[in-house]
């Protein structure tokens, strides 16, 4: 039986924990027995509250560590190195998954060569309301590397990704703890040293925008993105604006121009499958 394992870490988060964890803990794929679920919390020593609801939850599994950290990925690096699952995500205090986001994403990594996946990048307002829900154009390894996304192309959802343990191996977990606002940018530019990213045309997880938030420090995160980036060739800015202009394009289109990383529902075999063995059309 595969298992998934799920990290939060946070600090003084008790307005938003409690759908978060519950979001986890409900998830389909655990409920109905087909995936195992290792989930573990880990607070920066809150004062707020968020310990002591987040104490309900051991007798559901959680695993709940609460001490001072060096931060919020110090915390997320000490996290992502204990866990023990095939498959890994890591979800922000806040956010949230759809009911069925996760299985979803056990029955894409069943495909040949998925190692690593997104869905819809989806964002919600304070009310839990979907306010955006886009599906992601392509993201290039290359472009990893130079720091596109999250520059000049879009980022990479986090809240929506989940990839296999395996790419572990390429991350440097001591970097990772020292990075203050790029260090989701950062895991994917390691992932990206091995794998590609697969689009799943699927609601998976989710964004909550609310005050306060890292996100807000825009001039903050493209400096540390540009700390561990390599400088971008002539055609790679030139494929970086190609791929901005087809960010906007209607989704069929989307899905009929990536067909070597798109993952489209075949409503015909009720599966999921690659976009080039895909039978039932971009509708």
């Amino acid at each position: 039986m595969a298992k998934f394992s799920v990290v939060t870490a946070c600090r003084n988060a008790a307005a938003y924990i409690e759908q978060t964890v519950e979001s986890v803990l409900q998830q389909s794929v655990f409920r109905s027995g087909a995936c195992q679920l290792e989930y573990l919390v880990c607070d920066g020593a809150s004062t707020d509250g968020t310990l002591e609801r987040l104490r309900q939850y051991e007798k559901a599994g959680v695993r709940i560590v609460s001490e001072p950290d060096g931060g919020f990925y110090a915390a997320l690096a000490k996290g992502l190195q204990s866990v023990s699952g095939d498959y890994v995500a890591y979800l922000n205090a806040g956010d949230f998954y759809h009911p069925a986001g996760l299985e979803i994403a056990a029955q894409c990594f069943a495909l040949p060569g998925v190692s690593w996946l997104t869905g819809y990048g989806v964002v919600y307002n304070e009310a839990s309301q979907v306010t955006q829900c886009n599906l992601p154009f392509r993201y290039r390894r290359a472009l990893f590397a130079c720091g596109a996304y999250g520059s000049r192309l879009p980022f990479l959802q986090q809240e929506s990704t989940l990839w296999r343990r395996s790419l572990h191996e390429t991350v440097d977990f001591a970097a990772l703890a020292r990075m203050r606002l790029a260090g989701d940018s950062y895991l994917w530019q390691c992932f990206a040293a091995r794998a590609e990213v697969y689009i799943v045309r699927g609601q998976i997880g989710g964004f909550r925008v609310h005050g306060g938030q890292l996100s807000e420090r825009r001039a903050e995160y493209l400096a540390e993105l540009a700390s561990f980036s390599r400088a971008a060739s002539l055609p790679e800015r030139v494929r970086s604006a190609a791929d901005r202009a087809a960010w906007w394009l209607p989704e069929r289109l989307k899905c009929a121009l990536n067909r070597s990383t798109m993952i489209l529902y075949d409503h015909q075999a009720q599966a999921w499958s690659l976009a080039d063995r895909h039978r039932a059309g971009y509708r």
